[in-house]
């Protein structure tokens, strides 16, 4: 069967500007984090630009930016300076941006997003891996289960923003807590539940973690970044998690992402997107408008 070869939604790419000034995590001592020990190919900035570039030959329509953990006094003014992407060159139509839903205040930080017309929802990192502490972005892994946290959830949803969940399989019954709690917001899975591994105790535990989402219809799978474990293009990985996904949730509840620029550091965005067009194969030509385009189009209202 021919690969897909029709617009695509980028549903998650980041743009990285000013580094000393917008990313104090740039300017901290080399250390290991999720996506590796050494992230020296990170500490770079990548302009709309540049994506609109390496993303041209794949036929991307439409992006969504996923905040960068820009300056987290002033998450605002990412959102700012996206917006004016936006105008200047097209990109990205829209924009997940960073509040800390503990936060009392978090309306007012809602609020200054929502200046902005291209913001469409949020996303705050809650991850927590059980053996690797480097794999920790929160102190706990229920941390997003606190009275303050679901006060932020129920603002999403008076302003009818999204959210991105990042989180290992261990976390995903507070996924479904949450999803449960609050059936007015639109929850996004993201990095297709960040699958380390494709040993049979590791797989078995992300999948059987997976079906308690399934029943819950606020919840999609966002299947992106998917080499962040192996660090390298690894094609396996990446046909095993979206046929995994695709069928458990369907082509109407998974979205194609690529979290470039962190992909960069293993693989050209050409041949991520290709790879991921591979893995879809053997999908129907009406799954592949839908996983390609369709579901994060209709999911970010962009």
């Amino acid at each position: 069967m021919p690969l897909y070869d029709g617009p695509i939604v980028d549903s998650h790419h980041h743009t990285i500007w000013d580094c000393e000034a917008n990313y104090p995590w740039m300017n901290a001592p080399m250390r290991p984090m999720i996506f590796g020990d050494d992230w020296t190919g990170m500490k770079q900035e990548y302009s709309i630009e540049q994506f609109i570039a390496d993303s041209a030959s794949h036929n991307v329509v439409q992006s969504v930016h996923v905040q960068a953990n820009f300056d987290a006094t002033r998450p605002e003014d990412e959102t700012k300076g996206l917006q004016g992407f936006a105008v200047q060159h097209g990109f990205p139509h829209g924009i997940v941006a960073h509040a800390d839903l503990t936060d009392s205040d978090v309306e007012k930080t809602l609020l200054k997003h929502l200046e902005y017309a291209n913001t469409r929802g949020i996303r705050q990192q809650v991850y927590w891996h059980k053996d690797n502490e480097y794999w920790r972005f929160v102190d706990q892994p229920d941390f997003c289960l606190s009275n303050a946290f679901h006060r932020g959830l129920s603002a999403l949803a008076e302003h009818d923003l999204t959210f991105d969940f990042q989180g290992f399989a261990t976390q995903f019954d507070a996924l479904a807590e949450l999803a449960k709690s609050h059936s007015g917001v639109r929850f996004c899975l993201v990095h297709g539940g960040m699958l380390t591994g494709l040993d049979s105790a590791t797989v078995s535990e992300w999948t059987d973690a997976l079906q308690q989402l399934v029943p819950l219809e606020n919840v999609f799978i966002k299947v992106s970044g998917l080499n962040t474990f192996t660090r390298k293009l690894d094609e396996p990985t990446m046909t095993h998690v979206t046929k995994t996904c695709l069928d458990m949730f369907g082509a109407d509840r998974c979205f194609y992402g690529s979290n470039y620029p962190v992909e960069r550091m293993w693989t050209p965005l050409d041949d991520y997107t290709s790879a991921q067009k591979r893995a879809m194969a053997n999908r129907s030509d009406a799954e592949n408008k839908k996983f390609f385009h369709d579901t994060a189009k209709a999911f970010y209202k962009i």
